[in-house]
């Protein structure tokens, strides 16, 4: 039997469809998504780190001038040194939205994407021939894996171009190249996660040279090495369309550059390998653990298939940003390869037949219509409905020093500034007239800049030296942190303002 990596051929049963005025599996796990996440998972997007209003402060920026950034405005540690910006094309949808709904209106495009790409997946696997109770089961797993990185931030609108290379990769008869250039070229325009394409690609090609070789039949091996050949041109043309943005090559070699840098690994949470004494990893180590038996007790998958689950798992373990990753081609790879089985042992009998055959009828578009509809409204309405808020508007003052920028800003304090590192980009959203020390664009900043920072606000030796080297005027930190209770005992400062959130300090000399 060939290991051809194709789903198995659904059953004349499974192949009859239904077509009823209820919503069919996808419209109903996309309805699903996309309503509850704004309503628990709002806030979140836009104020678990500075990145939201970075993203916002660049959209507008770009929005404002007619042109990309190409060196830097913002900050005072790097000014006007050479600027990529990889994620341009997302951070201008991230401001139109804004300029539409606030807060509530980047949020809610996030969940579009986000709902939108989980029920692509479950129309996928569908289609495929995987049974619909297998179907909710896997995409429920990739939601919850997933939730971690539920953010208002230009990586999640790589997570749908990923399901499409996927899909593309695993049929029979792929698209032409230029069809993979165009996925690319618009890939590259949105977020540097087009070099994570690249490598799914050179994962195929080896994929199908190992299986080429394998103790199957001639004619196989023959079809292997035949659908392992064109991914080479592929690949070509995929690097060539990257090219295509403002910045041309400079855009993907300034990605390739980016992961160089040690320090930028080691100084940077979302690059550290995942704390599993933390609860929100815990389903990703249950991942792990379920994916060790799947692999162990099952029949070895198609080696393309086989590398993909393995490398997504070790590079995951290394950075704990991949396990997005991990979840939408891992776990979906391994409902192909258990679907025969799950059909023999599960589909087709109770509760499985039963919701197969609910999950097989019903209409899709008409549901998601009128769900993006409401959502639009609501971002229209800027999360609230008459004079009920569903989705908050605004930055989290808890969170970010929302009191104290304002007062700042609005008595025009000068000086230069340093700060926390997740407020930066807050600071370039809420206070534009003061550059920043740093924000969260660590692929600008760099390893070294980033190791300094952290040295001056964990305390360490000679950080009041820094401060003067700096010629730094105010120090804007956490009320509660350690760099906060030293500089209300240094005489060189004095606290300009304080709430529960952030302290203001003021070099005494300051006029």
């Amino acid at each position: 039997m060939t290991r051809y990596p194709v789903a198995e051929q659904e059953n004349e049963r499974s192949k009859a469809r239904v077509k009823g005025g209820q919503p069919s599996l996808p419209a109903i796990l996309f309805l699903l998504w996309a309503l509850l996440i704004p309503l628990f998972e709002a806030g979140i997007m836009v104020n678990a780190d500075g990145d939201p209003a970075r993203h916002l402060r660049h959209g507008e920026t770009i929005l404002a001038t007619g042109d990309v950034i190409r060196s830097d405005p913002f900050s005072f540690t790097r000014p006007g040194a050479p600027f990529v910006g990889f994620e341009y094309g997302s951070q201008v949808l991230l401001a139109v939205s804004h300029r539409l709904g606030g807060t509530p209106g980047m949020a809610i495009l996030a969940t579009l994407v986000i709902a939108g790409t989980l029920a692509g997946l479950t129309a996928w696997l569908l289609g495929r021939g995987v049974d619909p109770l297998l179907v909710a089961v896997t995409v429920t797993g990739v939601a919850v894996l997933t939730n971690i990185h539920w953010l208002a931030r230009p990586h999640v609108f790589s997570w749908p171009l990923i399901l499409l290379l996927l899909a593309w990769l695993e049929r029979e008869h792929r698209p032409p190249a230029w069809a993979f250039g165009l996925l690319f070229a618009g890939w590259a325009n949105l977020h540097g996660a087009f070099v994570f394409g690249w490598l799914m690609i050179g994962i195929y090609f080896v994929g199908h040279l190992l299986e080429s070789v394998g103790g199957y039949s001639e004619a196989e091996r023959s079809q292997e090495r035949r659908r392992a050949i064109p991914l080479v041109p592929i690949l070509a043309v995929t690097v060539l369309a990257t090219f295509l943005t403002p910045y041309g090559w400079r855009l993907p070699w300034h990605v390739v550059e980016f992961f160089r840098d040690p320090w930028l690994r080691t100084l940077t949470q979302e690059f550290q390998s995942p704390d599993f004494h933390s609860t929100d990893l815990l389903p990703f180590l249950a991942a792990l653990g379920i994916t060790g038996l799947l692999l162990t007790f099952g029949r070895r998958p198609h080696w393309t298939r086989l590398l993909v689950i393995l490398g997504n798992g070790a590079m995951a373990l290394m950075a704990q940003r991949n396990i997005v990753q991990f979840a939408l081609l891992a776990v979906p790879l391994l409902a192909l390869e258990w679907a025969p089985a799950w059909n023999r042992t599960v589909g087709g009998r109770g509760f499985a037949e039963r919701f197969a055959l609910a999950a097989r009828s019903g209409r899709t578009v008409p549901y998601v219509v009128i769900t993006v509809a409401l959502l639009v409204a609501l971002a229209l309405g800027r999360g609230r409905v008459g004079s009920v808020e569903i989705v908050p508007d605004g930055f989290d003052p808890r969170r970010f020093p929302v009191a104290a920028v304002e007062l700042a800003r609005g008595e025009g304090v000068p000086g230069r500034i340093f700060h926390e590192f997740v407020w930066g980009g807050y600071l370039l959203w809420a206070w534009p007239e003061q550059q920043v020390f740093i924000d969260g664009g660590s692929d600008f900043y760099g390893g070294e800049l980033l190791r300094a920072h952290r040295e001056v606000i964990g305390i360490q030796p000679g950080w009041r030296d820094s401060l003067d080297v700096w010629r730094i005027d105010l120090v804007l930190v956490r009320s509660d942190g350690a760099m906060a209770s030293e500089l209300v005992r240094e005489p060189a400062w004095r606290s300009w303002y304080a709430d529960s959130t952030a302290t203001l300090f003021r070099r005494a000399s300051a006029p």
